[in-house]
């Protein structure tokens, strides 16, 4: 696979699966992608991951995408690993991604440009999905010991969801961009949400009085599931655009990958 942010994520896949299967050994190749992350990835000034895809580079950004694409499987990488510089550098992408994507109104921007010295993009939906999962991820695999990585994450998630509640369309979806409800609704992100706070609350890491926001997230995903199991409504890859009416015209007409994936999640936590 490709030393890439973006190429990371199907290592994540990976990993669970040497974990269940114990008959197959994937330490040494799980550890090299963990030493590119450390030692090869590009970075900005403030030591965030800047976003790479395998076909291009986009040159002094970080992406809220980076969080579930690479900074994840980093922590969760270092824990299986027993590497704590890898746990700490997981958890270090987190933080900074916080400090510079969230807004006052609990919500994440899409991207940074570190040579602009701003916020780019918008407060786009399914990055507040990456977003949110990430942190109920996190949250469930750290020990106890890292309480005040915790209590941050903890803290920026429920920040989140406040404002993701604020902002929850009545057909339980949200819109593509969160702020903008003249933008098309998008499924993608709400089986990110409606995942990260139901399996937040399971957890005991999300307040159960999100719990209504995110069953009506849950039935609309699952109205958007047509005949063959395909989540539908689900917006195209989508890079950092420059105003709303970029995301609006992104395409959801196609299956993709990720949603399925997002749909999965969520569906899980009905088993």
């Amino acid at each position: 696979m490709a030393e890439t942010v973006n190429a990371t994520a199907p290592w994540a896949g990976l990993m669970k699966l040497a974990g269940k299967l114990q008959s197959l050994d994937y330490a040494d190749r799980l550890a090299g992608r963990v030493e590119h992350l450390l030692h090869r990835s590009l970075r900005l000034a403030n030591g965030a991951y800047e976003h790479t895809l395998t076909e291009t580079k986009f040159e002094k950004q970080m992406w809220v995408d980076t969080l579930f694409m690479a900074g994840l499987f980093l922590t969760e990488a270092g824990l299986r690993l027993g590497h704590e510089e890898a746990v700490r550098e997981g958890l270090q992408q987190f933080h900074v991604h916080v400090e510079r994507l969230q807004q006052p109104n609990g919500l994440f921007y899409h991207g940074w440009d570190e040579s602009k010295g701003r916020v780019i993009g918008c407060q786009w939906a399914r990055g507040n999905a990456w977003a949110a999962v990430v942190a109920v991820e996190l949250l469930r695999i750290l020990p106890e010991g890292y309480a005040e990585d915790r209590k941050a994450i903890q803290e920026a998630l429920h920040r989140q969801l406040k404002g993701l509640q604020a902002y929850q369309d009545l057909s339980g979806l949200w819109t593509t961009v969160v702020t903008e409800p003249g933008t098309y609704t998008e499924s993608s992100a709400a089986a990110g949400i409606a995942y990260a706070v139901l399996r937040g609350i399971r957890e005991g890491a999300v307040d159960p009085a999100f719990a209504d926001m995110a069953r009506m997230a849950y039935r609309a995903v699952c109205a958007l599931v047509d005949h063959d199991g395909v989540l539908r409504g689900v917006s195209s890859g989508t890079g950092v655009q420059s105003h709303p009416g970029e995301y609006h015209v992104i395409a959801r007409g196609r299956q993709e990958g990720y949603g399925q994936g997002l749909l999965l999640m969520m569906l899980s936590e009905e088993l």
